[in-house]
């Protein structure tokens, strides 16, 4: 419905540095200038845009991060859904649990907003900057909320949905205003066709329970002591900015590094020969990249060629990097290799295990927070299913276990190490596994270093060997 824009996360919030929410809105955001500048670093740094950027582009850290951490959530957590009503919208969701687990470790949280079009329950998930927490319950529980969302028509909007639950029913009120050189001013909604059939306010009556259900990080929030979530990166901000801008040093230097010679312009001048012909030296395209031309060297003897070929400090520029790296891992207690070579560091199978059971701790938390939220997710979908009369939506005193149910897949073996080794030795002794992809998941090795370090196998005896 909404046409998305790269980078729209951002200049809504920019905008809002000199804009009061609450003066254009009427609603108090549950959001102080500190945490306003912190969950717009974080979505600066997931967009690749942060203060440091345009000097240093991204290293690649956060999507490592996300990446694996993503691995094992998405690999482990399955979902059985019993009610067919909602099977569908739980299924999806499931199947791109990813999105919520980068928004829990980018901004500190994922909102999702349930929704019902297209004759059918739909949702999409909103991250935390996008949306503006304005009211929570003591046990943390989000009730109140604002969703910001730009419209590009011919005109530039601002869709404000204004969320709010008072302990039964959940009040939704919409606002539209016209963006005009960074001046807002309210329209009415029917002003742009995007939102025209938008109702400006209706409310889920008895729902006894909040429509929007926030997906947050475990982190504590020592920035402001609020129940605003807290990005899963925002220890690491300044380890993060310190790699960044080694990379980038390490790149630069690669390309300064790049063998040149440097001669005497006068060498390729046009010249005539002896029949009165003008020739020409033509260089080949490689030729052009290495060769620079110059006024003169300016040395003593005036020499006319002078080849340029630094020594590189690959090595040591990289170990840097890699101390930055594990300083990142040790401080988000990801473990060892999530971030860093692994390779790089020797480690023994049993220091391999123990970087993976802190990786291991974060997942768990995330799981958690996943399963606690499906049930809460769930019980919205049944709700508004039995009020748009979908065919076979719950009873109104249905039991949760009637919904869904969680399957866990390979979380009891991943967890006991040693369990997980043994299940690995009984699979490669049945074919099923390969000793490198072993050396792999239990030593930290990458691919072409495991199988590379694989013992060779023995070779049989040939019978002539015995004569």
């Amino acid at each position: 419905m909404f046409e998305k824009i790269r980078g729209f996360f951002m200049n809504i919030l920019n905008y809002f540095h000199t804009k009061n929410i609450e003066d254009l809105t009427g609603v108090d955001i549950n959001i102080s200038s500190k945490m306003f500048k912190k969950i717009t670093l974080w979505a600066d740094m997931m967009s690749g845009n942060a203060p440091w950027n345009e000097d240093a582009k991204p290293c690649g850290i956060l999507p490592q991060i996300a990446g694996r951490l993503n691995y094992f959530v998405t690999r482990e957590i399955g979902l059985d859904v019993e009610n067919e009503a909602i099977k569908k919208p739980m299924k999806h969701l499931n199947a791109n649990i990813g999105k919520v687990v980068e928004y829990i470790i980018f901004t500190g949280a994922g909102l999702l907003r349930p929704i019902y079009a297209a004759n059918k329950l739909q949702y999409e998930i909103i991250p935390l900057g996008n949306y503006l927490p304005t009211k929570y319950d003591f046990d943390g529980t989000l009730t109140g909320a604002i969703i910001l969302k730009q419209i590009k028509t011919k005109k530039s909007f601002i869709l404000c949905e204004i969320h709010d639950f008072d302990g039964n029913s959940h009040k939704v009120t919409n606002k539209l205003y016209e963006n005009t050189d960074g001046n807002l001013r309210q329209v009415p909604l029917t002003s742009c066709e995007q939102t025209a059939e938008i109702t400006p306010e209706y409310t889920w009556n008895n729902c006894g329970r909040p429509m929007i259900i926030e997906y947050r990080s475990s982190v504590t929030n020592k920035i402001d002591g609020s129940n605003v979530p807290v990005a899963l990166i925002n220890d690491a901000v300044d380890l993060i900015e310190k790699a960044d801008r080694q990379f980038a040093r390490m790149d630069w230097e690669q390309e300064a590094g790049e063998k040149r010679i440097f001669a005497d312009r006068d060498m390729f001048t046009k010249r005539t020969s002896r029949n009165g012909e003008t020739d020409t030296v033509v260089l080949s395209k490689s030729l052009n990249k290495l060769i620079q031309k110059i006024d003169g060297d300016g040395s003593a003897n005036g020499e006319k060629i002078h080849e340029y070929s630094p020594e590189l400090r690959t090595t040591a520029q990289n170990e840097y990097l890699q101390q930055v790296f594990r300083r990142i891992e040790l401080t988000l207690n990801v473990g060892k290799g999530t971030v860093s070579d692994a390779e790089s560091v020797q480690q023994t199978a049993t220091q391999y295990s123990g970087g993976r059971q802190e990786l291991f701790a974060i997942v768990d938390k995330i799981e958690d927070e996943i399963a606690a939220k499906y049930e809460e997710t769930a019980e919205v979908f049944a709700y508004m299913a039995e009020a748009y009369g979908i065919k076979g939506a719950p009873a109104a005193n249905h039991k949760t276990e009637e919904l869904y149910t969680i399957k866990w897949n390979d979380d009891q073996t991943r967890k006991d190490i040693q369990q997980a080794k043994q299940t690995a030795l009984q699979e490669i002794s049945a074919g099923v596994l390969n000793k490198w992809e072993y050396r792999r998941d239990f030593y930290g090795e990458d691919e072409a270093a495991a199988k590379a370090n694989v013992p060779p196998e023995p070779v049989a005896a040939s019978p002539f060997d015995l004569m």
